[in-house]
């Protein structure tokens, strides 16, 4: 069985160091777009999945779904439309809004990886960045634009 790359490796690669590749991953830093891209190529090219997050939230038969969004104001019906569609499947909606930064918005995706699945609606700016955070965050997700609600969510628990 091959070994699967680590931070470090990722780090060579890229130029940088795993510390760096940590602020990429974990959004608590801001890193600069050229930086971050050369990261996140390095990883796609290894293979690179960061460490898990910490266990999956678990109360007692909870099944939750993330929902990130770029303004929550702009987005709220939204999401309220969202949490009835998952609420009439079983799912309970966490949602969260990244306040249109983007390092929040990495972070955000981050502190889901503990639920069953994400929904991601994305800024305007840095959205090849922001979908390969989503790619990398090794969960069940959905990109979602203009679909319905209860198309998204239909197609987010189609993955899972």
């Amino acid at each position: 069985m091959p070994k699967s790359a680590t931070i470090k490796d990722v780090a060579a690669a890229a130029g940088v160091s795993p510390s760096l590749v940590s602020f990429v991953f974990n959004g608590k830093n801001r890193v600069g777009a050229q930086t971050r891209e050369r990261v996140l190529e390095a990883a796609r090219k290894l293979g690179y999945k960061p460490a898990e997050a910490p266990q999956r939230l678990e109360w007692p038969a909870a099944r939750f779904i993330g929902v990130v969004v770029p303004e929550l104001e702009a987005h709220a019906g939204w999401i309220e439309q969202l949490t009835h569609s998952a609420y009439r499947r079983g799912y309970t909606v966490l949602a969260a809004s990244a306040q249109n930064d983007p390092v929040h918005f990495c972070h955000l995706v981050r502190a889901f990886t503990g639920t069953l699945g994400l929904v991601a609606r994305l800024p305007q700016e840095d959205k090849k960045e922001l979908t390969d955070a989503v790619k990398l965050s090794g969960i069940p997700y959905v990109i979602s634009a203009d679909e319905k609600a209860d198309q998204t969510i239909q197609n987010l628990i189609n993955q899972l």
